[in-house]
């Protein structure tokens, strides 16, 4: 047996079950096993002795557990397998369900007897897979008993489970008690599990809404990946109602199999208790499908406002950017007024120092007399270049805020 692998055993009757005042009294007094114990556990079959009301209905249970993280270790026990199948404790449903990991149950009905068959998703949640089956190996079928085998997390607590609820003691003949109970309890404690965890998380997603409204997000990025662990975890819990749904339907069918095989002489009646217990919490689960169904749009409203947020920053640093190109578009632009103004007397005075002009022919006259013609031209020019830049800064802009407004239309 592996390290990391816990196999325990527990032997109880409907006699011993009935004179506890109908519950299975803890602690448990468990059997610790190794491989080879278990197989002889499920291979050998406990004399029927009326002094130790183990005379009928008797109820075997094998337990293998592990630790989530050693979880694998659970699906390598061939030899338990192989022993269970060989005793009838199992069939290839259940040998189907382990090795395919396939999430659900199923009721498995032969000629010699009727069997349940349910496991859990295999995610990040406490995992479990169980088979209870009916073992008609005696000649009265009123005295039959029943295997039960369960692989499970180390976290979900079987003991706990059976010990703290009350076993269903309104069987009659011609149905004997069976040990329905145990996917019974299985299932009102995944509703419970089930239940908490959506409240935690709408409770995760209140405070994210918080955050986000009230400014105090330290990083977007941060709720960005919070989002993203929140759907995961949405998708996790809707995968498991839907789980529990499903077991709790074919809880009920197998109830009414039961019921049916054991009415081919007289009208049997299955325990109502038990009936009830499990419509009770199908109930209770179908109350979860609302809170459900809403938190995708909550999760969906907070990826707007992030997204939302992400814009407005993105908006603010365009408008820093914009606004610096602005300054930059100033200086720019008063360097070439600056230019355009000093430009034409520059270009006259490289005319008129040209050697085809000759103001100093007579010798005599230091400033020529023909300075006048300087101006007379520079300045018209000067002004008519600066007219027609405005002109076209003008047309330029009616231009372009035309075509913005086309685009907005």
């Amino acid at each position: 047996m592996s390290a990391t692998i816990t196999i325990r055993g527990f032997v109880t009757s409907a006699t011993i079950i009935e004179r506890s005042q109908w519950k299975i009294r803890g602690p448990i007094n468990w059997e610790r096993l190794s491989t080879e114990k278990a197989t002889e556990f499920i291979k050998s079959t406990p004399a029927r002795d009326r002094r130790t009301n183990m005379e009928k209905n008797r109820f075997r249970i094998l337990l293998v557990e592990a630790a989530p993280s050693d979880r694998a270790e659970l699906f390598k026990q061939s030899g338990i397998l192989r022993a269970a199948k060989e005793a009838h404790w199992i069939g290839d449903e259940f040998l189907y369900f382990l090795e395919k990991g396939t999430t659900g149950s199923a009721v498995v009905e032969t000629e010699s007897h009727t069997s349940f068959v349910v496991q859990t998703p295999r995610d990040d949640l406490p995992y479990f897979s169980l088979a209870v089956t009916e073992l008609n190996s005696c000649r009265n079928k009123s005295d039959a008993d029943w295997g039960c085998i369960l692989f499970a997390d180390k976290g979900i607590d079987p003991e706990n489970l059976i010990c703290n609820i009350q076993f269903p003691s309104d069987f009659s003949t011609p149905l004997p008690p069976d040990f329905m109970f145990l996917p019974a309890c299985l299932l009102q404690w995944q509703v419970q599990q089930t239940r908490d965890r959506v409240n935690y998380l709408s409770n995760d997603i209140l405070a994210q809404d918080d955050k986000l409204t009230s400014g105090k997000a330290k990083s977007l990025e941060e709720m960005r990946k919070l989002l993203f662990q929140l759907e995961k975890q949405h998708l996790a819990l809707y995968r498991r109602w839907s789980f529990e749904q499903d077991f709790a339907a074919k809880l009920l069918q197998c109830f009414q199999t039961i019921e049916r095989r054991a009415s081919k002489d007289e009208v049997a009646t299955y325990s109502q208790r038990l009936s009830q217990q499990v419509r009770t919490q199908n109930d209770l689960s179908g109350t979860l499908k609302h809170d459900l169904d809403t938190i995708p749009g909550k999760l969906k409203f907070q990826h707007g406002m992030i997204d939302s947020q992400i814009s407005i920053m993105i908006a603010k640093h365009s408008e820093s950017a914009a606004s610096a190109a602005r300054k930059d578009s100033s200086f720019m632009r008063t360097i070439a007024i600056i230019t355009l103004i000093f430009l034409p007397g520059t270009f006259v005075a490289a005319v008129f120092s040209m050697s085809m002009f000759n103001w100093e022919a007579d010798g005599t006259i230091v400033v020529s007399k023909h300075i006048w013609m300087y101006f007379a031209i520079t300045v018209p020019l000067t002004a008519t270049v600066m007219i027609l830049w405005v002109i076209w800064t003008i047309k330029s802009e009616r231009y372009y805020n035309k075509r913005m407004n086309e685009k907005i239309l």
